[in-house]
């Protein structure tokens, strides 16, 4: 059965109803089209009370066990530039940066589009490299920093950071983590790698 369609007048000018179909597809379209301006609005409101949550990497050349661990090659990448990329997948983190000394180190994470943040040489351990980037950052950042499970709860550096006052979450996850210690460890990661199809 057909709608009844009305008309009315208004001086010159004759409206029907139902609208014509073209009327009609303008409504939805600018319809939507306020709804994706208000989602857009949302959005960038919302956005200023996400926590900002910036990854620090300290990389460092110089080591009593593995010189230059950072930039050796495994399976064809630089160790450095598979951490980055891993990194990059963490949906939550607003910022990205490598935390390094040395200028081998920041030119080779340049070259694969990192950011990257030069730091003194006189940085102790990782924790002191991530504080001092962190505050040549100038902006204010949730801190999450990520222990060794191969080390005892009493070596832990990031100990420090409870010590000196801050907060620190530790997250257990479900996966193993293998460490790349000696120049011998590089060979039993690419394995793994390899065996997993992690290339």
């Amino acid at each position: 059965m057909e709608p009844e369609s009305t008309a009315a007048s208004g001086g010159d000018t004759t409206y029907s109803w139902p609208p014509a179909k073209g009327v009609a597809v303008y409504g939805v379209a600018i319809t939507a089209a306020m709804a994706v301006g208000y989602a857009a609005l949302y959005v960038r409101r919302s956005a200023k009370f996400r926590s900002q949550v910036v990854g620090i990497i300290p990389a460092r050349y110089a080591s009593s066990r593995f010189q230059g661990k950072p930039l050796v090659p495994i399976l064809g990448k630089p160790m450095i530039q598979r951490t980055w990329e891993r990194a990059k997948l963490a949906t939550t983190l607003s910022q990205l940066v490598v935390a390094t000394d040395d200028e081998r180190i920041a030119e080779c994470c340049r070259g694969f589009g990192a950011y990257v943040v030069m730091t003194s040489e006189s940085c102790r351990n990782g924790t002191e490299r991530c504080y001092e980037a962190l505050l040549s950052l100038k902006k204010k950042f949730d801190i999450v920093i990520s222990p060794t499970p191969l080390q005892l709860e009493e070596d832990l550096e990031q100990l420090k950071v409870l010590e000196n006052g801050y907060k620190m979450k530790v997250i257990k996850v479900d996966h193993d983590a293998h460490g790349v210690d000696t120049p011998e460890d590089v060979e039993k990661i690419e394995s793994l790698m390899r065996e997993r199809n992690l290339s």
